[in-house]
């Protein structure tokens, strides 16, 4: 590799624009922040680049092989006027980001003296930033089989059950065959990410042959589910899984056992502010804002919505608390019945309120006969903890990203002109976000009938501390999560900064940074504890140090106290805790550890009686069950479109 303390970045502010050494987060001169732009290189004679190699007039420095950095970030890539046809996959799987990389541009290669080739860049790669420090910056992450042997049964099953999860739209491309190519794969902790996209050929891959490369993968398997997941290798391998469908299910019966053992702790909190320059506040959230903090453990519901109305003086604010009363309220009513919480049922209740939010809102449009951009509506996004699994859904713009100690990762699309431009036009992205009207929403709730509405919704599993961060564009506009995750949202991960801290730095971040727009903030901040396994490390990394601050609980499900003897609605319908979580007072740790030190005793001289006589007890039994025609984009506040080669505004 090479040394990047020698490469200089070019600072993206247009006023500024001084080179800065690889090894600054933000620029000397004008503390711009500077982003570190990997790229991996892909094309017929990308494998052949070598460290300390530059194109593009030195704009492009090759750090590793086939690993690029952008010293001019700032910059437009290069495009081209027709996109190859084996470039389209990434465009169009643009919505299943991070595990798909996105075309970044294209650049002209002349490999000594030969006829020049296009190499195509692609940005958000398996590729360490600068966040884990200079060792591994511009690193390619590890591979899957590399790291397989080493994981713990919920991460093995997380793997396969998101390569499941890819399978039908890559199939649908024609790049099903990445998801057999074992060095193709690489994984962030967790999340599985392909560093490129491999095509089918003339003989797409069926089913099967997953079976056959991961009966390779299940001789290293965990104990615990080493039986489980050979008897899924057999029914691959012999054709007995027709669909992926069936493949995720048999899976996801898998991960609910494995998830029983694995315990969940969720702080979350939120907070909102009326921005430096606006007048009233249009954003909303759930929790309310200022509640405090909130906590719960696994199998309780851990439901954090941000909301940001559109429609101005004229109803903007109504709408996103409109929105926000009633997806809160029917979820909490619905999932509060122990039959509704299976993954289909979750995800068809969150739907359903989203459409019964979106149909009270145009209710009211019609009823005060609002017509085009005079309807009030609201941008949603919304984040489910329950149990090993994470729900996301969203409309519109607000974001939600995943941050965990290696990176922080867009988990949401914008329904803006732009993305619907790269996935129906096969337009690059960074070329879309320059045309007209770029940043306006193609659907947003309450502007059109629900039987309009495509409300995008995602599930995840959850199996290491993380961070979700959801927010709404004040937030999260010309990149400010990106910039600045590592300062604001990191230290939490660290040990450094409370979950509230954190957030109210974020809307200082956002006010002082961009400050055009209302900015609203929900943290959630999942901490795992899982199983010690046999070979792993029982050192309990990815758990904070002070358990004692944590409410360990058993309950499974959450009964409903308030719910009246007839069957009415309830006064206080809450499935989420609404307690606000307080630390465990000082004057009690001294009596609590005499107490955990008389347990200890009893716990040791009951063990070696036991042995005396020879007895065991029986393991306990731990089984258990396109955008909408005709709409109007809402007006949305967004930076001047680029001209090619300009850099943007700060």
């Amino acid at each position: 590799m090479t040394n990047q303390l020698a490469v200089k970045i070019v600072c993206q502010n247009p006023e500024c624009q001084a080179p800065n050494p690889a090894s600054h987060n933000f620029c000397a001169h004008c503390r711009t922040a500077i982003p570190k732009v990997y790229l991996w290189a892909v094309g017929e004679d990308a494998s052949s680049l070598k460290a300390g190699q530059t194109l593009a007039n030195n704009r492009y420095v090759a750090v590793n092989n086939r690993v690029l950095l952008d010293t001019k970030p700032g910059w437009q890539p290069e495009v081209v006027e027709k996109v190859p046809e084996w470039i389209v996959p990434y465009l169009r799987l643009i919505g299943h980001r991070p595990h798909v990389p996105q075309v970044y541009g294209s650049v002209a290669y002349n490999r000594s003296g030969r006829r020049t080739s296009t190499i195509w860049l692609l940005e958000k790669a398996p590729i360490y930033s600068e966040g884990l420090g200079a060792a591994l910056a511009g690193k390619v992450m590890p591979e899957l089989s590399e790291s397989w042997k080493t994981a713990g049964s919920m991460r093995q099953l997380n793997w396969l059950w998101q390569i499941a999860n890819l399978w039908d739209s890559m199939e649908v491309e024609g790049v099903s065959r990445t998801l057999l190519h074992p060095e193709v794969l690489r994984v962030e902790g967790g999340l599985l990410r392909a560093i490129e996209l491999m095509p089918n050929g003339e003989s797409p891959p069926k089913l099967a042959e997953l079976g056959k490369i991961w009966k390779m993968w299940q001789k290293q398997a965990r104990i615990g589910i080493a039986q489980t997941l050979e008897k899924i290798c057999d029914r691959l391998v012999k054709e007995e899984f027709t669909t992926a469908t069936q493949l995720i299910a048999s899976i996801d019966e898998a991960l609910r056992t494995v998830g029983q053992k694995q315990f969940l702790n969720c702080n979350y909190i939120t907070l909102t502010h009326t921005g430096p320059t606006r007048e009233q506040n249009e954003d909303a959230c759930y929790p309310p804002s200022g509640d405090g903090l909130y906590q719960n453990t696994g199998y309780d519901l851990s439901l954090a919505i941000v909301c940001d109305g559109v429609g101005g003086h004229q109803g903007g604010e109504v709408a996103s608390n409109l929105a926000i009363e009633t997806i809160h309220r029917r979820i909490e009513t619905v999932l509060d019945k122990p039959e509704n919480r299976y993954p289909d049922s979750i995800s068809i209740q969150i739907e359903n309120s989203t459409c019964i939010a979106n149909d009270r809102i145009s209710h009211l449009n019609d009823s005060e006969n609002r017509q085009e951009r005079e309807r009030m509506g609201t941008t949603m996004v919304m984040s489910l903890i329950y149990g090993h699994e994470a729900y996301f859904a969203h409309i519109g713009d607000s974001r939600l990203y995943r941050i965990t100690r290696t990176g922080c990762h867009q988990m949401t699309l914008d329904d803006d002109l732009a993305t619907r431009e790269v996935r129906l036009s096969g337009v690059l992205y960074r070329e879309a976000l320059g045309m007209s009207s770029s940043g306006s929403l193609y659907q947003a709730l309450g502007m059109n009938s629900s039987s309009s509405l495509h409300p995008n919704i995602r599930r995840t599993i959850v199996d290491e501390e993380c961070i979700f961060l959801l927010c709404s564009d004040g937030v999260s506009d010309r990149d400010r999560v990106e910039q600045y995750w590592q300062t604001e949202i990191l230290p939490v991960l660290e040990g450094k900064v409370d979950l509230a801290t954190a957030c109210q730095r974020t809307i200082n971040m956002a006010n002082t940074h961009n400050g055009h727009d209302n900015a609203t903030v929900a943290l959630v901040h999942c901490q795992v504890k899982q199983p010690v396994e046999a070979g792993q490390n029982t050192t309990l990394q990815d758990f904070p140090a002070d358990v004692s601050t944590y409410v360990h609980t058993d309950t499974l499900l959450l009964s409903s106290p308030e719910s009246n003897a007839n069957g009415g609605a309830r006064q206080q319908s809450s499935p989420v805790d609404r307690s606000v979580a307080t630390p465990t007072a000082n004057n009690t740790q001294p009596i609590l550890l005499a107490i955990g030190a008389i347990l200890l005793m009893a716990i040791g001289a009951g063990a070696w009686f036991l042995s005396q006589e020879n007895s065991s007890a029986p393991p306990a039994d731990s089984s258990n069950p396109t955008a909408i025609p005709g709409a109007t984009p809402p007006d949305r506040d967004r930076p001047a479109p680029l001209p090619p080669g300009a850099p943007p505004p700060n």
